[in-house]
């Protein structure tokens, strides 16, 4: 079984900081779930917020066991595995008009997704097999490197393997993020709903400038830098939306979604930001 490798040198989040990030996610997840059905859907809204329960157990955990022990993680797969499968059922339940809900079957497979990486690092963690790229939605076949932040330095042999496949990830997911907000800004709202656009444009195009780098064997490190100020242009854009709506300074006072979703995006910025810095420092010391 595989845990921290050995150096004390590394960069990034600290494992235990990483898990902690993706445990509010998915915590996140389960409750803008439950809180998107229909008032007649009482067991969806039961099972989700069941696994939110579940999800803050394992963070409450996480912050304070001395140490993470195999049987913390392989409990925690597991759960992620159901919480994986439920919303694969959810999506296709959505799709077929079987379970109501005002969120779309698009969405459900976008944090669906989400969640598969997850399970990809704790896989790597674990040392057993990770998940298809197919599986996170990336256009190239083979296992993905889903790999925690503190390991990137210390797996030089698929440095650029595992800059694509971040690069192409959470750049997709971050002009997902667009697309919906957009959906929920109401009249009055027009001119954020004009930035949030041309934010979904911008990083859709980035995305695909990437996608064209990978398909011609470029260098991912070509990227990095101006991935870098772009998403961290954008998180400030998020911020800004935040403090708007949980404020209710905005126009109308507020928008047909939750403020949390706009600072749930942001956060995963924040930790795009810190693996491109990863990314960096350990491409510009990799040896050629």
């Amino acid at each position: 079984m595989t845990f921290i490798p050995e150096s004390t040198s590394w960069q990034g989040l600290p494992l235990r900081q990483e898990l902690d990030f993706w445990l509010g996610i998915m915590v996140d997840h389960s409750r803008f779930m439950r809180n998107g059905f229909d008032p007649t859907e009482e067991e969806a809204f039961r099972i989700a917020n069941d696994f939110a329960q579940r999800f803050v157990v394992f963070r409450q955990q996480n912050q304070v066991q001395p140490d993470l022990s195999p049987e913390f993680l392989f409990s925690l797969q597991d759960l992620l595995e159901e919480f994986i499968a439920f919303k694969g059922r959810l999506a296709a339940g959505i799709e077929a008009c079987q379970i109501l809900s005002i969120l779309s079957a698009g969405l459900i497979d976008h944090i669906r997704r989400e969640a598969i990486f997850f399970s990809g690092i704790l896989a790597r963690i674990k040392g057993e097999p990770r998940p298809t790229r197919e599986q996170l939605g990336l256009p190239m076949p083979g296992m993905a490197s889903t790999a925690p932040q503190i390991f990137i330095p210390h797996l030089p042999q698929e440095l650029e393997e595992i800059a694509y496949e971040e690069l192409l990830f959470w750049l997709r997911i971050a002009f997902e993020h667009m697309g919906v907000l957009a959906q929920g800004f109401r009249p009055g709202q027009e001119a954020y709903l004009r930035e949030t656009l041309r934010w979904e444009q911008r990083l859709r195009r980035l995305h695909d400038t990437v996608l064209d780098g990978f398909r011609t064997n470029v260098n991912p490190a070509r990227f990095i830098d101006t991935t870098l100020e772009q998403i961290e242009e954008h998180a400030q854009f998020l911020a800004r939306l935040f403090n708007d709506l949980a404020s209710c300074t905005i126009p109308g006072r507020q928008a047909n979604f939750w403020p949390r979703l706009a600072d749930h995006m942001r956060r995963e910025d924040i930790y795009f930001i810190q693996v491109l810095t990863v990314l960096k420092n350990a491409m510009t010391h990799s040896p050629e």
